[in-house]
């Protein structure tokens, strides 16, 4: 237990700043750091035929692979931001690291807004791709981390949440229905946005606390245990001390040191949990939804939709909402549960696409209803993503590994995350483009495959501490 001494010099909790602080911390990250990675995601969905038409105006045509090497060296950026953000993170902690990202939305808002040539959009797509990479290694976590353990699934979907607020947002504002920067005249404005929400997380953040986890390791148990008490109230702050110290002293108690990548490979006794975060992360990104949001716009022009920039919008609205339900129903349903529902959902959706496809545009038959049929199932199949591993493959790292290996399991799965990301959004539109709607049926596949891996090797972590999990995976 915490040595009373120590409890008895932190200060009381000051009630309801606890919440405010708590707040203003996931605003701040949400807003200024994954909403930058949602709406990269979603930019150029509704763009695909403007952004090419300009540049041709401009003397730069690009072909179909020039487009697809735009859109994916987002993953690129990514991959360059997961694995140089390791030694910041290590170095600065989890609130410096994302405000010094900062740089790179800069950056890239004026390479996206002053580019002419196809090379200078792949920079400012690799230089957002960086602070998406930042994003997605950090975010997530830090929330976690500086959480109650009650809400902690709750708090740890604002991560997801930003992001889909992002994509909902950049697929409002580049559909041509709403007359926003949905034009070839207005496009460019549409990279102002991002460093607005750079601005306001400038002018919060900074007033925020830090991650206990990283503090435990760089700092005093004085100040980890002051931290903590701004955050939660005198119990929780005393049981999560506690928790911190625990997690630690298994790791050798050496403040400071996270294990190495060799180190964790060669943990049998952690052998289960890194198989578990390597899978998730490289499964959310194989499952198809990126080809969805990075590309339902020319997947609903294929399926012959009227208006398929207004349908990506709707679709990107649907998303947002089931995220929404999503942290309602986290501590009620628990994350094996959900993660369960999305992949059931996922593979059923992308099934039910490749045959409304088939008897539609194939056979003939029926084929205004099974056009419908089509946006049918890319609802259902975003809705079971949203609801499920969407949101819970944020903070699940920070759930099933103890302090001094959360850092290196996220070293090894996020640039694993961003691989199989390039991957699809490379691909997927040239593969597409090859063989049509056969392609649903790789995915469909995938989403199999995971929804078997997560019944059979994923134990549930809802309320659970590092001890309590570790002990659920010796029954997988």
């Amino acid at each position: 237990m915490l040595r009373e001494p120590l409890l008895n010099e932190g200060k009381k909790a000051d009630g309801s700043m606890q919440y405010i602080r708590l707040f203003a911390t996931v605003i701040s990250v949400s807003l200024g750091s994954s909403l930058q990675f949602g709406f990269a995601t979603g930019s150029l969905n509704n763009l695909e035929q403007i952004v090419p038409a300009t540049l041709a105006r401009l003397g730069n045509p690009i072909q179909m692979w020039q487009w697809a090497l735009i859109n994916s060296c987002f993953s690129v950026g990514g991959l360059i931001g997961s694995y140089g953000v390791v030694a910041p993170l290590a170095f600065f902690g989890r609130k410096k690291t994302l405000l010094g990202a900062n740089f790179f939305v800069f950056l890239s808002s004026a390479l996206l807004y002053y580019g002419t040539t196809w090379y200078v959009l792949v920079l400012g797509r690799m230089s957002i791709g960086v602070v998406a990479g930042v994003a997605q290694m950090v975010a997530g976590a830090y929330m976690t981390e500086i959480s109650p353990i009650a809400i902690r699934g709750s708090v740890g979907v604002c991560s997801q949440v930003g992001i889909v607020i992002g994509i909902a947002l950049a697929n409002f504002l580049t559909a041509p229905a709403f007359n926003m920067f949905g034009s070839m005249e207005l496009w460019r404005y549409l990279w102002l946005a991002p460093v607005g929400f750079s601005l306001f997380q400038m002018a919060i953040l900074p007033f925020c606390p830090e991650s206990p986890a990283f503090l435990i390791k760089n700092a005093s148990e004085e100040t980890t245990l002051q931290t903590l008490m701004k955050l939660h109230r005198e119990a929780s702050a005393a049981a999560h001390m506690n928790n911190l110290r625990n997690e630690l002293t298994q790791g050798g108690g050496k403040a400071g040191e996270d294990m190495t990548i060799g180190d964790l490979i060669a943990a049998r006794d952690l052998r289960k949990q890194l198989l578990v975060g390597v899978v998730v992360k490289i499964g959310v990104q194989f499952s198809g939804i990126d080809a969805i949001f990075y590309y339902s716009t020319l997947m609903f022009r294929h399926a012959n939709v009227a208006d398929p920039q207004l349908a990506t919008t709707l679709l990107s609205l649907v998303n947002l909402a089931m995220t929404f339900i999503a942290m309602g129903i986290m501590e009620k349903a628990g994350r094996r549960a959900l993660m369960m529902c999305t992949w059931i959902g996922m593979c059923s959706g992308f099934a039910t696409i490749y045959i409304a496809g088939s008897l539609g545009e194939g056979l003939g038959i029926l084929p205004a209803l099974m056009s419908n049929l089509q946006v049918v199932a890319m609802v259902i199949t975003i809705m079971s993503f949203a609801v499920g591993v969407g949101n819970v493959e944020g903070f699940l790292i920070s759930e099933i590994m103890p302090v001094y290996a959360k850092d290196t399991l996220a070293s090894i799965g996020q640039p694993l995350n961003w691989i199989a990301n390039l991957t699809v959004s490379t691909l997927f539109p040239i593969v597409f483009q090859a063989i049509g709607r056969t392609t649903y049926l790789i995915f469909v596949g995938l989403t199999f495959f995971f929804g078997w891996f997560t019944l059979n090797k994923i134990p549930e972590t809802k309320g659970k501490t590092i001890a309590q999990v570790t002990k659920e995976f010796e029954r997988y």
